[in-house]
């Protein structure tokens, strides 16, 4: 399959795209913001989001329920970490949280930030997610954004590995 970035490369992913991203942090504009012994965080690879950070499992697993205790513990805390350095540098002051589990999908949690422009435009984010995901594919791919998302991700990476 072909992958296009949220700069406009594209990557041939063979295989699982979480094995992937795990295994080649190049495929991703922003690489890996930071990895733990259970997960992984990056910026989704496709929308131009600020904020749309994904925690994938290093394991290839598909079910919330395959995480071992000290995983789900990795995953709260990191998901919690996350969520607390956007909002107290500004990215969102909300966000849905997705787990995502799918047949043939490698398992990975969704920090999907609830942007003014998303409410404004689109009104409940989760059931408009299909529209705002063509709406920043289409409009959001402009200098400013992708610079606000750098430096979101790298705000992110040294907070984390800070601790």
């Amino acid at each position: 399959m072909v992958i296009t970035d949220f700069i406009g490369v594209n990557h041939e992913i063979n295989g699982c795209l979480g094995c992937a991203l795990n295994n080649n942090p190049a495929i991703n504009p922003c690489g890996i913001i930071y990895k733990n012994n259970s997960f992984s965080v990056s910026q989704d690879i496709e929308l131009p989001i600020n904020g749309f950070i994904i925690l994938t499992s290093n394991r290839h697993i598909e079910k919330f329920t395959e995480l071992t205790m000290q995983e789900v513990s990795d995953l709260g805390a990191l998901i919690t970490k996350c969520l607390n350095i956007m909002r107290s540098n500004g990215v969102a002051e909300e966000f849905n949280i997705v787990l995502e589990e799918k047949a043939g999908s490698h398992f990975h949690v969704w920090l999907m930030p609830r942007h003014k422009w998303m409410l404004e435009k689109f009104g409940k984010v989760l059931k408009n997610i299909k529209p705002i995901q063509e709406y920043a594919i289409k409009n959001l791919k402009t200098p400013e954004q992708l610079k606000q998302i750098k430096s979101t991700c790298k705000l992110l990476s040294t907070m984390l590995n800070a601790n």
